[in-house]
């Protein structure tokens, strides 16, 4: 039982780390250049609460380790989607389409998980 607490102290810390990185990452200023709207804002804005409610299921035990990190890589890969994307200084519209695709598989991948009622 020991163990199973450090490891849930540990992961807790992680996730604050994480999300704490996350949100210095989400903060910087990158918009998009896509014609004066801010599209790029809202990807960022819905990529910061996407983490938060991981960073939340993950601290109330609605989440196992195992889902915390699928979850968190996931989110990882919508990142690393994001900078290729605006890498050329503006985010085509195909590409906007591919992140919101993207952001809303995560969307319902973080629904599903931490409805499933599975805890540890």
């Amino acid at each position: 039982m020991n163990r199973l607490k450090q490891f849930a102290v540990s992961t807790t810390v992680a996730l604050a780390a994480f999300a704490g990185l996350a949100g210095n990452a989400l903060a910087q200023d990158h918009r998009y250049e896509t014609r004066g709207d801010h599209r790029g804002d809202r990807i960022d804005e819905r990529q910061q609460r996407q983490a938060q409610a991981i960073h939340h299921a993950a601290a109330t035990g609605r989440l196992t380790p195992h889902e915390t990190r699928r979850l968190m890589r996931q989110q990882e890969q919508i990142r690393h989607a994001e900078a290729q994307a605006r890498a050329d200084g503006r985010v085509s519209y195909r590409e906007r389409e591919r992140l919101d695709a993207m952001q809303d598989h995560a969307r319902r991948s973080i629904e599903r998980e931490t409805h499933d009622r599975q805890t540890w």
